[in-house]
C-alpha cells in the first residue's frame, strides 16, 4: 500500500501480491490499483490500473499462483509459458 499527497486529495494504491495480474484492455502488468478513496472520478470501472491508467477488470496470467507458494507451475503442470512481458 503507498499513498501519494497532492494538493487537493491523498491517493490510495494497492499494490496486489500477485506478480502475474495484467490489464484486460492492454494486456501490461497491473502493478498497483488505484483506491477510489480519495474522491478521484472512477466512474468508467471498477478500479484503476497502475500504470496503464485503464479502468477495468485483469486477468491472472498464472493458472497455479497461490498466497503461500506463489507460481507453482513447474511442480503443478510440468511448466507453463508465463507471457515475457512479466520476466
Amino acid at each position: 500500500m503507498r499513498l501519494a499527497v497532492t494538493h487537493t486529495r491523498t491517493h490510495l494504491t494497492i499494490t496486489p501480491a500477485n506478480p502475474f495480474l495484467a490489464c484486460q484492455q492492454c494486456g501490461k502488468r497491473a502493478e498497483e490499483f488505484h483506491d477510489d478513496a480519495c474522491g478521484c472520478d472512477l466512474s468508467g470501472g471498477p478500479v484503476l490500473l497502475m500504470p496503464c491508467f485503464h479502468r477495468g477488470d485483469y486477468d491472472n496470467l498464472c493458472p497455479s499462483w497461490g498466497p503461500a507458494d506463489g507460481c507453482t507451475c513447474l511442480a503443478a503442470f510440468g511448466a507453463v509459458p508465463h507471457p515475457a512481458a512479466l520476466a
